[in-house]
């Protein structure tokens, strides 16, 4: 029998917490983005009433590329390679086109403070909607985990309890033989009467364990 105990499940509510948090993260992203990325656009000399189209399109491919992800969760990696590239990509365009309008605000305002500085302020929103988002997806993918390997567990287990089940059977078939042997021999039958009323308490034991699982 099995004696590998699994690994501890991180529960529901630690989960939906990562969740909310995630789609908090990504609101927040994407409120602070799209009033950059608006504004580049019409600085880059996309019509004024259409410069909102932009960020639509750079933030929301972050969007579905997030959804995506989680929707897949639990399939192989080979379908979370595209969604994946995606969120990266999408990630990567909002930082630098975030830094670049940092860059370019700070400059014209002749503010104090470095553009680097600013660049870096800039990109923090969708660097850490990326982090975030894998650290959530990561964290539904080791609760899979577990509970496939409780289930490996538990079917080890029942498996070896049928493997034990077995073997009394054919013990209390050999007792009995043992017994039927000693009383044509005229031999007293109490050491075998002894050993099948052990087995028969063994295999009622075993069989009411056996009895939810097998019903």
């Amino acid at each position: 029998m099995s004696t590998t105990a699994p690994r501890n499940e991180p529960s529901l509510g630690v989960l939906w917490t990562a969740v909310a948090a995630t789609v908090v993260i990504a609101v927040g992203a994407f409120v602070l983005s799209f009033a950059a990325l608006t504004d580049l656009a019409q600085r880059s000399g996309i019509d004024t009433s259409l410069a909102w189209i932009w960020p639509i399109i750079v933030d929301g491919m972050i969007v579905a590329a997030t959804v995506a992800i989680v929707a897949l969760n639990g399939h192989d990696r080979r379908a979370m390679v595209y969604p994946w590239s995606l969120l990266f990509f999408g990630a990567i365009v909002s930082t630098a086109a975030n830094s670049a309008h940092a860059i370019l605000t700070v400059g014209q305002m002749q503010s104090e403070i470095p553009p680097l500085v600013s660049a870096l302020v800039a990109a923090m929103p969708p660097v850490v909607l990326l982090a975030i988002t894998h650290l959530t997806v990561h964290m539904y993918q080791k609760r899979a985990e577990v509970i496939q390997e409780r289930q490996r567990i538990e079917e080890e287990r029942l498996q070896a309890d049928q493997d034990y089940y077995r073997e009394l059977q054919l013990r209390k078939a050999s007792a009995q033989e043992a017994m039927a042997r000693a009383v044509l021999e005229g031999q007293d039958p109490a050491v075998q009467a002894s050993e099948l009323a052990h087995l028969d308490d063994e295999l009622l034991a075993l069989q009411e364990a056996l009895s939810p699982i097998n019903g």
